[in-house]
């Protein structure tokens, strides 16, 4: 079996902004290296941290983590596939039933980056 992407019913996708395809792109990857799906539990959907929040602008994704045999292995694979300068992963709520890896264009972050001309 080829391990995919799997999505929450009821996740939304209004959305999608570059860096989020770039997400997209990273929790794919992460699923080939794994050799695991990787099931993602929120979109542009749900209560967040408000009106601004990267999620509602397709700019966040998170991914479930209670079915993962090794969840930082998961987030290592993700966050090896994003630029640094430009996301942020964490596990969320870890030890909770909320638990997640929560992936983002990083808080102050443009992507794509704009040129400075520098």
């Amino acid at each position: 079996m080829i391990p995919c992407v799997r999505v929450k019913e009821g996740v939304q996708f209004a959305t999608i902004a570059p860096g989020g395809f770039m997400i997209l792109a990273a929790i794919q990857a992460a699923t080939m290296t794994l050799s695991h799906d990787l099931t993602i539990t929120s979109g542009t959907d749900g209560v967040h941290s408000g009106p601004s929040d990267p999620h509602h602008r397709g700019e966040a994704y998170d991914v479930r983590t209670n079915d993962l045999p090794d969840k930082q292995a998961a987030l290592d694979a993700i966050l090896a596939k994003l630029p640094s300068a430009n996301f942020f992963a964490f596990i969320e709520d870890p030890g909770s039933e909320n638990e997640h890896i929560h992936c983002q264009v990083a808080r102050g972050a443009v992507y794509p980056p704009v040129d400075t001309g520098a």
